[in-house]
């Protein structure tokens, strides 16, 4: 798991054309995105943090505050494509204006702070850095200046029920074996046949360089869903079944498990990680558990 310029309160295609995604994705992994000024920026620090945050979220792996904190080989903008300022799935458009706010997965109510330095543990898969370090405040200053404006904590529309999950509920072998004829006619050429991507250049979706098991995109409808309105990226053409069939095809592959208590820094504090659940394992295995299915009988 592309984004716009609009001050949060706090801061006062062509359809029928088949765009190869070696062409597209190139745009998002690119080294010379993440140089791309902002305009419209505050004068002095603030607009000097909005920047870097912007730049961390583009090319995540190119700043040495952050690469501490990163365990795969994907960035920020792997998932919020065009820096999440975009109307796509995974976009930061009225992100900010949702925190404070519960989070089921915690257990308690999170700041935007908070869910950034998360997303650096799940889907990142490293280690959790703090609330108030630079490269999450930074990052915290670009998404929240991109909701500028707009009212906190207004409510949200009621978004389109998702076929999702019903088609998870029925899923089998055959569902999976389709995904891989998806993945291979359309996402192979970039990804690779096994998955592992191209260093630089395009993002792996399995194995030991990928979010591990206890990120959002390891649920297969949330990817099935982000799949569908961005792959192949600047041409998403795929159906509502074939972006279940990939969706579901990537999260039985094998990737990295979670142990919360791994990516935590030694020594972290009750009040470090804002969180009730305190204990948390996460496997590919584990993930279709909890939706009635079993890995052994899809593959």
């Amino acid at each position: 798991m592309r984004m716009s310029s609009r001050l949060h309160p706090r801061f006062a295609s062509h359809p029928h054309s088949r765009v190869s995604c070696a062409v597209a994705l190139v745009l998002a992994f690119t080294g010379a995105a993440s140089a791309a000024p902002l305009s419209g920026l505050p004068a002095g620090p603030l607009g000097q943090s909005i920047q870097r945050g912007h730049d961390m979220i583009m090319d995540t792996g190119a700043d040495s505050q952050m690469k501490v904190h990163v365990g795969n080989a994907l960035s920020c903008n792997s998932c919020h494509t065009d820096g999440g300022n975009n109307d796509h799935p995974g976009n930061f458009l009225s992100t900010a204006t949702r925190f404070p706010s519960y989070s089921k997965r915690e257990d308690a109510v999170i700041t935007l702070e908070d869910r950034i330095a998360n997303c650096f543990m799940r889907s990142m898969n490293g280690m959790r850095p703090g609330t108030d370090s630079q490269v999450v405040v930074d990052m915290a200053a670009y998404i929240s200046w991109l909701d500028r404006g707009k009212p906190i904590l207004a409510p949200r529309a009621p978004a389109a029920p998702s076929p999702y999950p019903a088609m998870l509920k029925s899923a089998g072998r055959a569902d999976v074996a389709a995904g891989a004829r998806v993945y291979a006619s359309s996402c192979a050429s970039c990804h690779g046949a096994t998955g592992a991507g191209v260093a630089g250049a395009f993002p792996p979706l399995w194995g030991p360089d990928s979010y591990n098991a206890g990120a959002g995109l390891a649920n297969v409808a949330k990817l099935a869903t982000w799949v569908k309105g961005n792959m192949p990226l600047g041409n998403a053409h795929l159906t509502e079944k074939e972006a279940f069939e990939v969706a579901l095809f990537v999260d039985t592959q094998a990737r990295p498990d979670f142990v919360l208590s791994q990516h935590l820094p030694p020594g972290t504090r009750p009040d470090d990680y804002n969180a009730r659940v305190r204990s948390e394992t996460d496997t590919v295995e584990s993930n279709l558990r909890k939706v009635g299915l079993s890995l052994q009988a899809l593959r």
